[in-house]
């Protein structure tokens, strides 16, 4: 039998390995694209852009690399877009290397494209992005100046998603600088945001527990902590959000130390230093390092744990952190002054410089730790007037972040967010506790004035009328949400069924047989290469009801494209997308124009005898995505496509599917035709789905 640990240990290596070959495939996948030969146009750019972003938590130095040579290409486009997203994902990969500067640089070109595009939005994320560049260099007043200001433009934009992440971003800020009933403030709001909007599944809700579980830990009450943390743990791994898995890890690893099981401690942050090594994180390394030799230091192991303070001192004086440069300095100092090879001058020159740092990071809690241990030590060696001074300002600096005010402060806090919580339920069991009160007191008079046995009577049927009425209306309820379930399955299988259309492949594959059979291999080759994306496609979006509108309208390009060969270029086609549309952002059920596009090909381009022309556009008008197909083919007239029982089939689902969105939504939105003097145009309106 395998020992606990052992077990304990295959399962991380799984988690690791599958974590990492996720991240990897994507990379393979868009890195196989790129070498496809994808024209220098906004696909490339756009595949550029997600390589780089998906190398941020596995290569940094690759998405430097790559969001390079996107930022090259979008000068060459003239691509603002493009280019500020680039220059934002080169943003993130510098600031993952700890290149500071060079990540501030790159997210300021990026803001200064955006402001001349008038992206408020954009910027806002931009500004936030820079404020976590100063949390990493400590400077926590700052990042939270950016936060604040970025909150400031979500709240404007109504954005509650976006605010609530500010929040948890706040939150943290303010525990570092220690204050506390500031930080669980902005805690409890960001929770009871993701809470209000029924996102307790998503990754930020789990930061923010996991956030909330340290504060506890500082508070001292580890019982808390510890089950906030167990509880992000189990999100961040259920979503395979390994660098969350191991950032939950190492703050356990704390919660077991300040418990007292320092081996169990040692334990938890060497599986989250294995992670942060597989994912390149230089910080996440330090972070388990320094904890693993604090965990030494608990258990009298001082001479072990120096190594560890020395290596991970070298690293934030690197990164410019001085909160956790705060950290090891007063560790190393311990360790000086409390093993048994004393070396109370270096612990002295530790614990000022621990001081030092701690008072650059605004950390009044760090100072506090720093100036009690010098105390500590000057008295030790006989500095009495020196130990005092200090031990009075370490009292101060403790009671400024730690008074009984303050606790009754963060308790009152908590007390209104768990009241907002369950107000609706207080609410619903004293308005059933006030009725049974006054029927018990309305019987009571009945029975005095001697209509007891009437009044039973009338109660007992009012409550089985009552029931009876609620069984019947929930029954009907069930029913009809039974009903709608099974005409939204069968509108997807169907949708599906049109997209996979037997004639179209069995077209398809003739059309490359043909190719093959003129021996036009380049061709055929270059058909069967499409034709199979186009599939793979279709089978993976038909698993979603929702996709973004960019890769939509990619899969829609794919058709055209085969289509465009099948008929010998009998057509041409264009997209055009307004700027007002976020297409990374906006979401549409997949391949919802491919009915209409295929009656265009199929009712008005093939019968044509000169070349023709589609032309599909997209924009947003009063909540609605209106999406147009124009053609110039020979029109319903012509066909024969208006008389009466020739609704297409692709027509009726497309129907049924907005008749679907428009019962979800609560909205109204339609299908409309205009026959043109030569040709066909579809209006289609959607209600607008965004993705955040």
């Amino acid at each position: 039998m395998l020992s606990s640990k052992i077990k304990t240990l295959i399962i991380l290596l799984i988690i690791l390995v599958q974590g990492a070959d996720a991240q990897r495939s994507k990379v393979d996948s868009l890195s196989q694209l790129l070498r496809e030969g994808i024209s220098q146009d906004t696909v490339r750019l756009k595949t550029l852009n997600e390589l780089a972003y998906t190398y941020y938590s596995i290569n940094p130095k690759s998405g430097v690399d790559t969001s390079q040579e996107a930022i090259d290409l979008g000068l060459q486009l003239q691509n603002q877009e493009g280019m500020a997203t680039a220059y934002a994902y080169r943003g993130h990969n510098y600031s993952a290397l700890g290149m500071d500067s060079l990540a501030l640089e790159s997210y300021d070109k990026a803001m200064k494209i955006r402001e001349e595009n008038n992206d408020l939005k954009g910027v806002a994320r931009l500004i936030y992005n820079k404020g976590l560049v100063y949390f990493n260099e400590s400077d926590y007043a700052r990042a939270n100046d950016n936060n604040r200001k970025a909150y400031e433009v979500f709240e404007q934009e109504k954005d509650s998603f976006l605010m609530a992440k500010m929040l948890n971003s706040i939150g943290i800020n303010h525990m570092y600088l220690s204050q506390y009933p500031e930080a669980i403030k902005s805690y409890l709001d960001a929770k009871r945001i993701y809470e209000d909007l029924g996102l307790t599944e998503d990754r930020q809700y789990a930061s923010i527990l996991s956030n909330t579980g340290l504060l506890y830990a500082r508070l001292e009450k580890f019982k808390e902590a510890e089950t906030y943390q167990k509880q992000a743990f189990l999100f961040f791994e259920k979503s395979d959000f390994q660098e969350g898995v191991a950032n939950a890890l190492t703050n356990l690893g704390r919660v077991y130390n300040d418990t007292g099981n320092p081996e169990k401690a040692i334990d938890s942050y060497k599986k989250a230093y294995d992670i942060m090594e597989i994912n390149t994180n230089e910080r996440g390394m330090a972070s388990a390092l320094t904890n693993m030799g604090i965990a030494y230091s608990e258990m009298g192991k001082y001479a072990k744990a120096v190594p560890y303070f020395k290596q991970t001192q070298k690293i934030y004086e690197k990164l410019k952190n001085t909160n956790n440069l705060a950290i090891v300095h007063r560790s190393l100092g311990d360790c000086y002054f409390l093993g048994a090879d004393k070396k109370m001058a270096l612990a002295e020159e530790n614990y000022k410089t621990s001081f030092k740092y701690a008072k650059e990071a605004g950390s009044i809690n760090l100072q506090f730790n720093a100036l009690e241990q010098l105390a500590s030590l000057q008295s030790t060696t006989g500095n009495y007037k020196q130990a005092f001074k200090n031990k009075t300002e370490a009292v101060v600096l403790r009671d400024s972040f730690a008074s009984v005010e303050k606790k009754e402060e963060i308790a009152l806090l908590e007390a209104d967010y768990e009241y907002e919580k369950e107000k609706s339920t207080l609410l619903a069991t004293h308005e059933k506790e006030q009725a049974i009160s006054n029927a018990e007191m309305e019987r009571q008079k009945l029975m005095i004035t001697g209509l007891s046995l009437g009044a039973l009577l009338i109660v007992v049927f009012s409550v089985v009328a009552f029931q009876l009425y609620k069984k019947r209306e929930r029954v009907l309820s069930e029913k009809k949400i039974s009903e709608f379930k099974t005409k939204v399955a069968e509108t997807e299988l169907k949708a599906l069924r049109s997209q996979m259309n037997p004639h179209f492949i069995f077209n398809a594959m003739n059309s490359i047989s043909d190719y093959m059979a003129k021996n036009d291999l380049e061709t055929a080759n270059t058909f069967l290469v499409k034709f199979s994306k186009l599939i793979r496609a279709i089978l993976e979006s038909s698993e979603k009801k929702w996709i973004p509108l960019e890769e939509d309208l990619e899969l829609t390009e794919l058709y055209m494209q085969i289509e465009g060969l099948r008929l010998k270029d009998k057509f041409e086609h264009s997209f055009k997308v307004s700027k007002d549309v976020d297409v990374e952002n906006t979401m549409v059920p997949p391949l919802i124009l491919q009915p209409f596009i295929e009656n265009s090909i199929w009712h008005g381009m093939s019968k044509k005898e000169t070349k023709g022309h589609i032309d599909i556009s997209v924009k947003i008008e009063n909540q609605f995505l209106v999406c147009t197909v124009d053609d110039d083919g020979v029109g319903r007239k012509t066909n024969g496509a208006t008389k009466k029982g020739k609704t297409s089939m692709g027509l009726k689902i497309t129907k049924n599917r907005l008749e679907i969105l428009n019962q979800l939504k609560r909205e109204n939105g339609s299908i409309q035709m205009f026959d043109k003097e030569e040709g066909l145009r579809v209006e289609l309106k959607l209600p607008l789905e965004l993705q955040f």
